[in-house]
């Protein structure tokens, strides 16, 4: 554990020294901020913290992918991979404690939407039920996409590439299947044919937006906390299986 621990470690320090850290904490923040002054703290209207909630994660398909990038690329790149293979750490201990660290990255810039909660605090009574359920479902869609962004920086020593990739990949999860939910709904893509029914319920599952629509409403429920548990852990094999292969090249 303690050699996972160092290499988390050393995964949170190239990130928290890093200029691409501070840019991240810098877009988060703002996006945060923004949607803060824009919905929720409403001169004349009830401060509504699902609003903060509901809209914060959509810019997390675009940080986190430029949070992680470097973690395998960066190793690839300047060949540091190797030392770390000759060292006496697996292939597990390496993808659990980048993850760790980038983890503890994101926990970290999660942290600054406590802040406007507190605003509400002082000037108003929001549900803490609520928020809790919230805060919740934002770390789950944080650790999903943490080990998604970690996967495509494993397959690339090119970190542009590992960044545009998972920004594809989350842009889909977060936005690209909402918007496709709400146009079968909407009638707009019709489902006339168990095809289109099927493609309309894979689209509905996996979209970001159906599983934390309940966590802002204060509703946890078992089914979401497995979608973003086996999500998180099949990119994190996916990573490994990368890392092993690798091996033998």
């Amino acid at each position: 554990m303690s050699k996972v621990l160092t290499l988390a470690k050393r995964e949170f320090s190239a990130l928290f020294f890093s200029l691409i850290g501070y840019v991240v904490i810098a877009v988060y923040v703002g996006w945060l901020g923004a949607i803060f002054a824009a919905l929720v703290f409403v001169p004349g209207k009830v401060g509504d913290t699902r609003f903060l909630f509901s809209f914060s994660h959509w810019i997390l398909f675009i940080v986190i992918p430029l949070m992680t990038m470097a973690s395998f690329a960066d190793e690839y790149a300047s060949g540091r991979i190797e030392m770390l293979r000759t060292s006496p750490i697996t292939e597990a201990h390496i993808v659990f404690g980048k993850y760790l660290g980038a983890m503890a990255f994101f926990v970290l810039l999660s942290v600054a939407s406590l802040f406007f909660v507190a605003v509400l605090m002082i000037f108003g009574r929001p549900n803490y039920g609520t928020v809790a359920a919230s805060c919740l479902g934002v770390f789950l869609v944080g650790m999903l996409s943490v080990a998604i962004g970690i996967f495509f920086s494993s397959i690339t020593k090119h970190q542009i590439v590992a960044a545009l990739l998972g920004i594809f990949v989350l842009f889909l999860l977060t936005i690209g299947f909402y918007l496709v939910g709400q146009f079968f709904q909407a009638g707009l893509i019709p489902a006339t044919n168990g095809f289109m029914r099927g493609l309309r319920d894979v689209v509905h599952y996996l979209s970001f937006g159906t599983h934390l629509d309940d966590f802002a409403k204060g509703v946890v429920e078992t089914k979401h906390l497995v979608f973003f548990g086996s999500g998180t852990f099949l990119f994190l094999l996916l990573t490994y299986l990368v890392l092993e292969s690798r091996k033998w090249r």
